[in-house]
């Protein structure tokens, strides 16, 4: 925006550098008002000029056009340093990297860099610039975020994604043509092996590759062999998918270092091989011991832990939510099962940060909406006793919207798992969705052809165990009992074998849970847990406020 300024000539905060620099509120740029309303301005440090035409004080001044960032060839300097990186000047002019100077605040001060740009359909829409000869690393404000190098790149062959710029320039040195590098490296919040929430949010650049992605036969992750780059690998993997993933091991920290050991007769062979030798993520099929070392490795030192908090201390002694895995959930037809999956989405969703994608055949969006804001603030969305305030609604509001998207096929085609997995991993690669809730089980149609019911609902649950597994991905399947009349006062509580197709539900599910609600009291039972350190088969009970919506402790069993 254009600062306010008085009289015709002032003085004002460059807004395409003053951000960058340190001394951020200096008054850089010179603002002249003509008298047919146009605006001339020119920063003095960063040089970008230009005008705007009836420009008002609350009007946005046009974007720098590429050409003021694209403003120095590369000199000697320049090419030296690379040269010692092992770049040469060819590639570095292949991906056209440029001379600049920049503030840098770990540095203090400006520093002389090289740039690196950004392109998409030809057009450059960032730069990311590299200080020399101390390292350190700064970008253009409000710049796209893509990966580096991705208007190079043939969707025909496979991908090679690396950390940095320079590890994308190694690889490119070392014969391979088809490799980007993500735009800011690997994330530094990291926690028994993911990707923190705060650093969850940074992996845009995938979903605005998605259509790259989708058609590349496979992606090889090359990324730093630390920590962080660990977790980097996969968070990738899990928003690409992993049975499409292929991960490199080797014994230095990244390419560049490979491409620079002096011990090596041939470092760029070296590249070469470390790439040809990429496993498969571990997913499905046959693979070696070695493929599960750095897992082993972590049971060893951590133990298997447990997984997320239901918000329930009574509930997580026997259930816990752990990534990639499928839950199914059952109980008579009002008996609470979905309120109960609402409030486990919201208390995730507020605990750690989940974000879930929703398929809800019974309720449209909207409804749906309004119980996930009855959740969250304990209040009911509708006129009458305890309704929400309309600050609330606001800010209950923008949690669903950060936190939720729905799957909603609007009669537009057949509601097939198909659809709605595709639609799923969408939501991975969008906004890195950690649950997916498919509700109820019996809309979907099934791909029966001459299977048995059983067979169709076997294959159904497979496919969404891949799914789960391949994306680490928490589902709940909702599914309604069908073996058990509602009829008396006195009603078995359902359990797997209680749905139709029932050995395939038990057999193929994680964990399956029954949600049986008493009056106020609601019985939530574990029927089956394949992993001891997710939970056991038991029970316990909370108490449903109809006040609210929301499931409390039922503190009478303490």
């Amino acid at each position: 925006m254009i600062p306010e300024f008085s009289g015709e000539t002032g003085r004002v905060r460059c807004p395409f550098c003053s951000a960058e620099r340190k001394k951020r509120n200096l008054k850089e740029m010179t603002v002249t008002r003509q008298p047919d309303g146009a605006v001339l301005y020119y920063c003095h440090h960063c040089l970008a000029n230009g005008s705007v035409q009836n420009a008002t004080k609350e009007r946005s001044l046009l974007p720098v056009p590429a050409k003021q960032i694209l403003n120095q060839e590369l000199e000697q300097r320049h090419y030296d340093y690379l040269a010692k990186r092992g770049i040469s000047k060819q590639t570095a002019d292949k991906l056209k990297l440029f001379a600049s100077r920049k503030y840098f605040h770990r540095l203090e001060r400006e520093s002389d860099c090289i740039g690196f740009p950004y392109f998409r359909d030809g057009s450059l829409v960032s730069a990311k610039y590299r200080s020399i000869p101390d390292k350190d690393f700064t970008q253009e404000s409000g710049g796209a975020h893509d990966f580096f190098g991705l208007n190079l790149i043939d969707p025909t062959k496979p991908l090679v994604i690396v950390e940095g710029e320079i590890d994308c320039l190694s690889a490119i040195e070392a014969g391979i043509e088809n490799v980007v590098s993500v735009p800011a490296g690997a994330p530094q919040q990291v926690s028994a092996g993911k990707v923190s929430p705060a650093e969850d949010k940074k992996f845009a650049f995938v979903w605005n590759a998605n259509e790259i992605l989708s058609k590349v036969p496979y992606v090889v992750l090359a990324t730093d062999q630390d920590g962080p780059g660990q977790a980097l690998t996969e968070e990738l993997a899990r928003r690409i998918g992993k049975d499409k993933c292929r991960v490199c091991k080797f014994d230095k920290k990244d390419l560049n270092e490979v491409l620079t050991n002096e011990t090596s007769l041939d470092p760029k062979e070296d590249v070469r091989e470390i790439v040809r030798s990429a496993t498969p993520y571990p997913v499905s099929g046959l693979s070696d011991a070695r493929v599960f070392e750095d897992r082993l490795n972590d049971l060893f030192s951590k133990g298997s832990g447990s997984g997320f908090s239901t918000g329930y201390p009574s509930l997580d002694k026997i259930y816990t939510v752990a990534p990639g895995q499928l839950t199914v959930v059952t109980g008579y037809p009002s008996s609470g099962k979905s309120n109960f999956v609402d409030q486990l989405m919201v208390n995730l969703a507020q605990s750690a940060d989940w974000k879930f994608a929703l398929c809800s055949f019974e309720n449209p969006p909207e409804i749906h909406i309004a119980r996930l804001m009855e959740i969250y603030t304990k209040k009911r969305f509708y006129a009458g006793q305890n309704q929400m305030t309309g600050q609330e609604k606001k800010e209950a509001f923008q949690f669903v919207q950060e936190h939720f998207l729905f799957i909603d096929t609007n009669g537009e085609e057949p509601s097939t798992l198909q659809s709605i997995l595709e639609r799923a991993k969408s939501a991975v690669q969008r906004i890195g969705i950690r649950g997916l809730v498919i509700d109820p089980y019996n809309y979907i149609d099934l791909d029966r052809g001459t299977k048995s019911e059983t067979e169709a609902i076997s294959n159904m649950l497979t496919q969404v165990r891949k799914f789960c597994m391949s994306n680490d991905v928490h589902t709940w399947f909702v599914a309604h009992p069908s073996k058990i009349s509602r009829s008396g006062t006195d009603q078995p509580r359902p359990d797997g074998m209680s749905i139709s197709g029932s050995m395939a539900w038990w057999a193929k599910t994680d964990c399956g849970l029954t949600v049986h609600r008493q009056e106020s009291e609601v019985e939530i039972a574990v029927w089956k847990c394949r992993f001891r350190w997710v939970g056991t088969q038991g029970e316990t009970s909370l108490i449903y406020k109809k006040t609210s919506g929301t499931y409390e402790e039922n503190l009478d069993r303490f």
